[in-house]
């Protein structure tokens, strides 16, 4: 399958449907401060995993949908190895006093970032929860708002790693 069907399948998958799913899955618990990341830090990670997918998500604590998200991410970093798929929750709350507050109540085992300015504008966030999901090339596949069931997203994980 070509780049561009493959990019189009993906799209027509990822749209036919959105989904609202179960609660997070526990974790380690909040740190005391978040790790901040602009967007030279962003692509220098990107950049880094080349030959592996990573997914990144969008998201704020006030954000029902997104908590929901961050099961779907869960299960997703429990079916694929970090060697295959690297998982980022990008926090576009305004202080990290608020993460650390959820996170205490709802913990999870993925990586939580704090997104400064650029990079949520870089990739045309205007509403959150917002997915993107770079091929093992570094190549965006996806780029779109909304939050997406396990049963919608693993297919399409699942395509990318195979294609690596």
């Amino acid at each position: 399958m070509t780049k561009t069907l493959m990019k189009c399948a993906l799209l027509l998958v990822l749209a036919a449907g959105l989904s609202l799913t179960a609660a997070c899955s526990g974790g380690q618990g909040a740190p005391d401060t978040f790790e901040t990341l602009d967007m030279s830090g962003l692509d220098k990670r990107i950049n880094a995993n080349k030959g592996k997918v990573t997914l990144i998500m969008f998201w704020a604590t006030w954000c029902p949908a997104c908590k929901t998200e961050l099961a779907v991410l869960e299960q997703l970093r429990a079916k694929y190895p970090k060697d295959q798929l690297d998982i980022l929750a990008i926090s576009v709350d305004d202080t990290d006093q608020a993460m650390r507050e959820y996170l205490k109540s709802r913990p999870t085992t993925l990586p939580v970032l704090m997104a400064t300015g650029d990079v949520g504008a870089e990739f045309g966030v205007r509403s959150i929860p917002a997915l993107v999901i770079f091929d093992g090339e570094g190549q965006v596949a996806f780029n779109s708002s909304g939050a997406y069931p396990f049963e919608m997203l693993d297919p399409v994980i699942g395509q990318l790693v195979k294609a690596q």
